[in-house]
């Protein structure tokens, strides 16, 4: 072979092999710039507004929404400061967009609309300590992340967990702080009191001859559950309406001992220390609310829920059987 070819295809080879190395290089360089990008060194801080005095977002689909307040610390519904709210739902919508971060930020978007920026699901609006409001816009899902844009702007849009929306996601009946509910059993039960009309029946653990109707309380106990509230702060007119009283409810009573697990938090709940050493805790029974439920107060609370008429029953001691 001719040593000019020979020079030329060593040539090549030498351009071919640098160039496979410059590949690999470039190829490596942007391997880590992605996989920096994916860490949370890569997240881009958005905001950074402090602790917050107000917070309000609207579902733009439906046009509702809830607007807080913070005072002292303590965060309050801004049009009804009676309703007892559960302070870490609200945290944790303070902690998002006071301290924003983005997945991603797009400088030179294309029309709001290509995000459904143009019509959001949600606008937010955070104010600061000193007064000074910031408002978000929450379009359409990217993925796993949804399209913000902050105070109206064009641009930049960026892309932000989902965790922006589901702070977001909850009805006002989650947000309330409900009542406490001692663990209460058939093995800690010692007696339950049920006083209507008036007239007072006491069932006890000790009498073995109602040891029966002991577990059919207890489970009837066990089966209940304080989340559908039927009004956040009853008024004398409504407890009237609702069978709740003092004329037309039941007094459920139910003395027990606590146990180990639950002493820890038993200044939290609504149950009375006896002198004896066990704790009473105290339920009003109301009417039927026609849906099959009853209305149910817990003492000393003004919040009034939604119970199951049958797990009542049992709570009641008379099982599924109509009551009188």
């Amino acid at each position: 072979m001719d040593i000019r070819k020979h020079r030329t295809l060593f040539l090549l080879g030498g351009i071919f092999i640098v160039l496979v190395l410059i590949y690999l290089a470039l190829s490596s360089y942007q391997w880590d710039a992605g996989e920096a990008d994916s860490g949370e060194d890569s997240q881009i801080q958005v905001t950074d507004l402090g602790e917050l005095s107000s917070f309000q977002f609207t579902d733009q689909s439906t046009g509702t929404g809830m607007s807080f307040v913070k005072e002292d610390g303590t965060w309050y519904m801004a049009d009804d400061r009676e309703i007892p709210l559960d302070q870490t739902y609200i945290d944790a919508m303070e902690n998002t967009y006071a301290s924003l971060t983005a997945t991603r930020q797009i400088d030179e978007p294309d029309a709001l609309s290509d995000y459904g920026l143009d019509s959001p699901a949600y606008t937010v609006q955070a104010t600061d300590a000193d007064g000074n409001t910031t408002t978000f816009s929450v379009g359409d899902a990217a993925d796993e992340d949804y399209y913000l844009t902050v105070d109206s702007a064009q641009a930049p849009v960026y892309t932000v967990t989902s965790s922006a929306v589901s702070v977001l996601q909850y009805d006002l009946d989650t947000l309330v702080e409900k009542d406490a509910m001692p663990a209460i059993g058939s093995g800690n039960l010692l007696t339950a009191e049920f006083t209507e009309n008036g007239q007072t029946t006491t069932y006890s653990s000790d009498d073995e001859e109602q040891s029966e109707t002991i577990a059919t309380i207890a489970g009837g106990y066990g089966a209940m559950t304080l989340t559908d509230l039927a009004s956040y702060h009853a008024t004398a007119e409504e407890l009237t309406t609702f069978g709740l009283d003092e004329a037309s409810r039941t007094t459920v009573t139910l003395t027990y001992q606590e146990s180990s697990s639950d002493s820890s938090d038993s200044d939290s709940g609504d149950s009375e220390e006896e002198d004896s050493g066990s704790l009473t805790y105290t339920l009003y029974l109301g009417s039927d609310s026609g849906d099959g439920t009853r209305y149910v107060q817990v003492q000393d609370s003004d919040l009034v829920y939604l119970v199951s008429s049958d797990v009542l029953n049992n709570l009641l001691g008379i099982g599924n059987s109509t009551e009188e």
